[in-house]
């Protein structure tokens, strides 16, 4: 029987906390614009002794977000997000700002 899917997407402190704290009972796959970001994050979880795949995800692409999506469902049904993706002014423009923290989120483009 295939484990429950937690998708952690932004591989940064705040979801590594979350995913450790709630997600012992989920395979855990870790979504970042960044594969070096989400892989580092994944090898903590399973380090850790979490179950968890990392996965290069743009959350300002629904295409990505499609991708995703379908990556995650290969492991088993998705029961949890985690979204702590985001940006801020001092990232970057406000277009991309709103691609990421707004029309990402809602999963529309």
């Amino acid at each position: 029987m295939k484990k429950q899917v937690m998708l952690v997407i932004g591989a940064g402190q705040i979801s590594l906390a979350i995913a450790r704290r709630i997600g012992a009972d989920y395979r855990i796959v870790v979504g970042d614009k960044n594969l070096a970001h989400a892989k580092t994050s994944t090898k903590i979880l399973q380090e850790a002794g979490f179950k968890a795949e990392p996965i290069e995800m743009d959350l300002s692409s629904r295409q990505s977000i499609i991708k995703t999506i379908e990556f995650a469902q290969t492991f088993g049904e998705i029961g949890a997000l985690i979204n702590g993706a985001g940006l801020s002014p001092s990232q970057a423009k406000t277009e991309d700002i709103l691609q990421v923290d707004l029309y990402g989120t809602a999963g529309t483009r």
